[in-house]
C-alpha cells in the first residue's frame, strides 16, 4: 500500500494545512507533551520535542503507522520472509548483529584473521578499497571510533580518481601494507580500477599479491578468477544490501581498527536497538517514531530536504553515511508491484559537523524560505575524556551549541524594525544524545537511522534494499570505455576521452 492509499492519509493532509497556525514554543509549554516526545533506547536518548507534533497529529501519524501493518513487515525482515522483490532476495543484515553468530565457522575466520593482523607488528597500514556501502559504513565508525583504534592505520580508498589511491599509497609501505578489495558483486569498476593500482603497486616492489591482497565478497568465483587464493576471501550473503554491511565482513577495517572485543561491543549496541525495533508498540518503538516524524515532515509539510548535524568532530562522515542510507534505500519512484509513486519517497539529506555548520548553511536555516528539519547529535561527554579541564570545557562549548540552535530554531527571536535580524523560529529540529561515543552507543545510533530508514519505506511502500537507479550511468561509462563501442560515442565528447 502506497502512503497516497493509507486511510489516514487525507485526514493527516488536513491537519497539515492548519499547522501554520501552530508554535514550536507554544507546544514546548506542554510539559506532558515534551515527556511524551522524549524516547530511550539503550543508550541514545531522542528528543523529538521540537517538531510539528499536536496530539492530533501524533494519533493519526501512530494510526498511519498500523494501517500499513509496520510490525508486522518489521517482524517478517527480522524472520527473512519480507522478500526483496525486484532481487528476490531476503533481508539478512539483521542476523549479522545477532549473538548466534558468534558461533560460526565465518566468525572464527574473521576473529582468526584479526588477531593475526593486529598481533603483527610489522603491519602499519591497510588499505580498504570500496565504494558506497563497502566503504562509508567502516570509514563513519571507524572515525567515529578513533579513541579506540589500537591497530594498523586505516585508509579508506573510493574514488577512481588515480590521485586518490597515489596519496595513500605514498603514506605506505609495501612490506607493511594490506589492502583489502571490498566488493559485494567484485564487479564495481572503481573498486577494481583501484585492486589493479594496488596488485601493479605491490608487483613494482617485489611483494607476493598472496601475501597482502584479501577480498571482503559475495561473489567468489569471481575473485578467484581475478586471481585471489580462496583463503583469503571473506564471504557474506547476498542478502546483505551494501549500505547496510558494515556489521558483516564489509566491516573488516573495522575490525581490524578496533580490535573483535570492540567491535563485539559494536554489535551489541545495535543488537539492542533491533529487539526494541521488532518487539516495541508503535507509539513508543523509536525507529518507527522517528520514521514517521520524516514522513510528517516530508509528504504533508512538504520539507524536502533533511539535515543531519552531528555535534562532534569524529562524526563527520556521518551525514554523509545517512545520506546514501536513506537516499540510495527510499530515493524511489515506484511502490513495491512497480506502480507509480503519487506521493514522494525520502527527502533530500545532507548535512556538516557542528560547529562548522554554523558558519556555512545554517543563516540558510534560521532565515531562508526553505524550512529544513534537522537532527541534531551530541555526546554528554567528549569522545576522549580526560584530566585535561580545557579539553572538557570545550565539549561543554559544544554541547552549548547544539543546545542552543535547537532552542533558537523553535523559539526563533521577533525584530520588527530590524527584519534582517528576524528570526522568525518555529523551525523543526530533533535532539539526539548519548552519555560517550563507545563502540556499543554507536552500533546503536547506526543501527538507529538504518531502522528509521527501513521504516520509512514500509510507510511509503517502496523497497528500500535495491538501487537500481545507480545501473544506467554505469552502463553508459562502461560504454564510453569500450573500444568497440567508441563509434557510438557523440562527436562533442570524444575531446574527454583521447
Amino acid at each position: 500500500m502506497q502512503l497516497s492509499q493509507n486511510p489516514s492519509t487525507p485526514i493527516l493532509k488536513t491537519l497539515a494545512k492548519k499547522i501554520s497556525k501552530v508554535s514550536i514554543s507554544e507546544l514546548l509549554n506542554d510539559s506532558e507533551r515534551v515527556a511524551e516526545l522524549n524516547y530511550e533506547i539503550g543508550e541514545i536518548k531522542v528528543d523529538l520535542s521540537r517538531q510539528l507534533l499536536t496530539t492530533s497529529v501524533l494519533s493519526h501519524l501512530i494510526k498511519m503507522a498500523n494501517t500499513s501493518e509496520i510490525n508486522i513487515k518489521i517482524n517478517k525482515l527480522m524472520d527473512g520472509t519480507f522478500l526483496n522483490k525486484s532481487e528476490n532476495r531476503p533481508i539478512t543484515h539483521f542476523n549479522l548483529r545477532n549473538t548466534s553468530r558468534r558461533n560460526a565457522a565465518s566468525w572464527l575466520k574473521l576473529k582468526t584473521f584479526v588477531k593475526k593482523v593486529r598481533d603483527n607488528k610489522e603491519i602499519l597500514d591497510v588499505v580498504n578499497i570500496g565504494i558506497g556501502g563497502s566503504h562509508l559504513g567502516s570509514k563513519t565508525a571507524e572515525s567515529a571510533l578513533k579513541y579506540y583504534c589500537d591497530g594498523p592505520d586505516i585508509h579508506f580508498a573510493s574514488s577512481v580518481d588515480p590521485s586518490s589511491m597515489s596519496d595513500i599509497l605514498n603514506k605506505c609501505q609495501p612490506k607493511k601494507t594490506i589492502f583489502i578489495i571490498n566488493s559485494k558483486s567484485f564487479k564495481t569498476t572503481e573498486v577494481l580500477n583501484n585492486a589493479k593500482l594496488a596488485k601493479q603497486w605491490l608487483k613494482n616492489n617485489n611483494q607476493q599479491q598472496k601475501e597482502f591482497i584479501y577480498v571482503v565478497t559475495a561473489s567468489k568465483a569471481d575473485a578467484i578468477t581475478w586471481g585471489v587464493s580462496e583463503d583469503n576471501i571473506f564471504d557474506f550473503d547476498e542478502g546483505v544490501g551494501g549500505r547496510f554491511s558494515v556489521w558483516s565482513p564489509s566491516g573488516l577495517p573495522l575490525m581490524l581498527a578496533i580490535g573483535v572485543n570492540n567491535f563485539q561491543k559494536f554489535l551489541d549496541g545495535a543488537f539492542i536497538v533491533d529487539e526494541h525495533f521488532r518487539s516495541e508498540d508503535s507509539i513508543r518503538n523509536v525507529p518507527i517514531m522517528m520514521s514517521l516524524v520524516r514522513v510528517w515532515n516530508r509528504n504533508f509539510l512538504n520539507y524536502a530536504s533533511h539535515g543531519i548535524i552531528p555535534y562532534e568532530y569524529g562524526l563527520r562522515n556521518f551525514p554523509r553515511y545517512v545520506q546514501q542510507l536513506e537516499m540510495e534505500s527510499n530515493g524511489k519512484g515506484v511502490d513495491l508491484d512497480g506502480n507509480t509513486l503519487v506521493m514522494p519517497a525520502s527527502p533530500l539529506i545532507w548535512g556538516e559537523v557542528g560547529t562548522d555548520a554554523q558558519h556555512s548553511f545554517f543563516q540558510f536555516i534560521h532565515q531562508g524560505r526553505d524550512i529544513v528539519p534537522v537532527d541534531i547529535l551530541v555526546s554528554e561527554l567528549p569522545a576522549k575524556l580526560d584530566a585535561n579541564s580545557k579539553h572538557v570545557e570545550g565539549h561543554k562549548i559544544l554541547v552549548a551549541n547544539a543546545l542552543g540552535q535547537a532552542e533558537a530554531l523553535a523559539f526563533g527571536k521577533e525584530n520588527l524594525t530590524e527584519p534582517h535580524r528576524r528570526f522568525h523560529g518555529n523551525r523543526p529540529s530533533s535532539l539526539i544524545s548519548w552519555k560517550k561515543s563507545n563502540p556499543y552507543n554507536m552500533g546503536s545510533l547506526i543501527a538507529l537511522y538504518e531502522n528509521i530508514t527501513i521504516s520509512s519505506g514500509l510507510i511509503w511502500g517502496i523497497n528500500s534494499f535495491d538501487q537500481w537507479g545507480v545501473e544506467l550511468g554505469k552502463e553508459i561509462t562502461k560504454g564510453l570505455l569500450d573500444e568497440n563501442g567508441s563509434s557510438k560515442i557523440r562527436p562533442q565528447l570524444k575531446r574527454f576521452l583521447r
